[in-house]
């Protein structure tokens, strides 16, 4: 869900490199993933129901969100008990207790299974409900998204921000995909950059980019399997195999985004030339340009799963063809 993509410009997009933001990105990232193994720990030792669980992790995921949104509030419009009353931030909590919950799921499932079959089978529930509501919902549940009139072989839809400043663009939807806006683009962007935005996402659905997110499900959804698996031989069985299947889980954890994050940055990269070639190089560098100005972010900075603007701009500019 968008917020998510929300929470990520909050904690991650906004990067500006110094020390304070790489340690306030440690501790965020660390109390995400502490939050998680206690509830889990509580509920594995019966000192938490799974209601009980869930309960509490709405309450800390709202601290989190607070703590993100206090961080980094400068990129976001208004005062901060306007923000902490927005539906911007309401999201921001959903996106954050939603993803946890699928993170938690399968040690759920796994506790109360009755056989392997029981985790095979239920635990994919908790992602591909995540699935849907992010395709039915990929900018969050209550931002409003009004289509519209531009020339493209897609439909394009523009998310209206009241409170977020990030200038951004997405593809949403793999059957029948839209190419969605971000509001604040408009405010900084001419008409041709916009124009230049827009090719890059029509890239992303001419190189099938949204349906290639499809594979890193699958593989999501069998390292999920394996893990409710080892929760099941190990908690529930009590047998030696959870200890083969807790490695197997954490090679597929630390192996598989890896390869995934090279090859979305190739993705990135594959988009960029398309929309070079269709607004012309210097249109589609001076959108580069001004999305990095607009949204803070230094030229030689790139995430985890996006090339740096700079590095973007050189592969522009050494394979694109025609000027803006």
């Amino acid at each position: 869900m968008i917020s998510i993509s929300v929470l990520k410009f909050a904690m991650d997009e906004r990067h500006d490199g110094t020390l304070k933001t790489k340690i306030s990105l440690l501790i965020f990232s660390s109390l995400f993933i502490i939050t998680l193994i206690v509830i889990g720990m509580a509920v594995i030792l019966g000192v938490l129901s799974i209601f009980g669980a869930i309960l509490i992790l709405a309450l800390l995921d709202t601290a989190l969100a607070i703590y993100a949104l206090s961080y980094y509030k400068q990129f976001y419009k208004g005062r901060f008990s306007e923000l902490l009353l927005s539906l911007e931030f309401l999201d921001m909590i959903l996106s954050i207790f939603l993803y946890q919950l699928v993170l938690l799921s399968p040690l759920i499932i796994s506790m109360g299974a009755r056989s392997p079959w029981d985790v095979i089978i239920l635990t994919p529930l908790a992602v591909i409900g995540y699935l849907i509501l992010s395709l039915k919902f990929p900018l969050g549940l209550f931002a409003k998204i009004e289509p519209l009139n531009y020339s493209a072989p897609y439909k394009v839809y523009l998310a209206k921000f009241e409170k977020i400043r990030e200038g951004n663009a997405i593809v949403s939807g793999m059957i029948k995909p839209r190419i969605i806006l971000f509001s604040p683009l408009l405010e900084f962007l001419n008409e041709d950059e916009v124009k230049a935005v827009i090719a890059h996402e029509v890239g992303h659905i001419v190189n099938k980019d949204h349906l290639k997110q499809l594979f890193g499900i699958i593989i999501s959804i069998i390292g999920i399997e394996i893990f409710a698996l080892t929760f099941y031989y190990k908690f529930v069985v009590k047998a030696d195999v959870g200890d083969v299947l807790f490695a197997t889980s954490m090679m597929f954890s630390l192996i598989f985004p890896i390869f995934s994050n090279y090859y979305r940055k190739r993705m990135e990269l594959k988009a960029d030339l398309y929309a070079s070639h269709i607004v012309g190089k210097d249109t589609y560098i001076s959108a580069l340009k001004k999305l990095a100005k607009y949204n803070l972010l230094p030229l030689d900075w790139e995430s985890e799963d996006h090339p740096s603007i700079e590095k973007r701009i050189e592969y522009v500019l050494k394979n694109g063809k025609g000027r803006g």
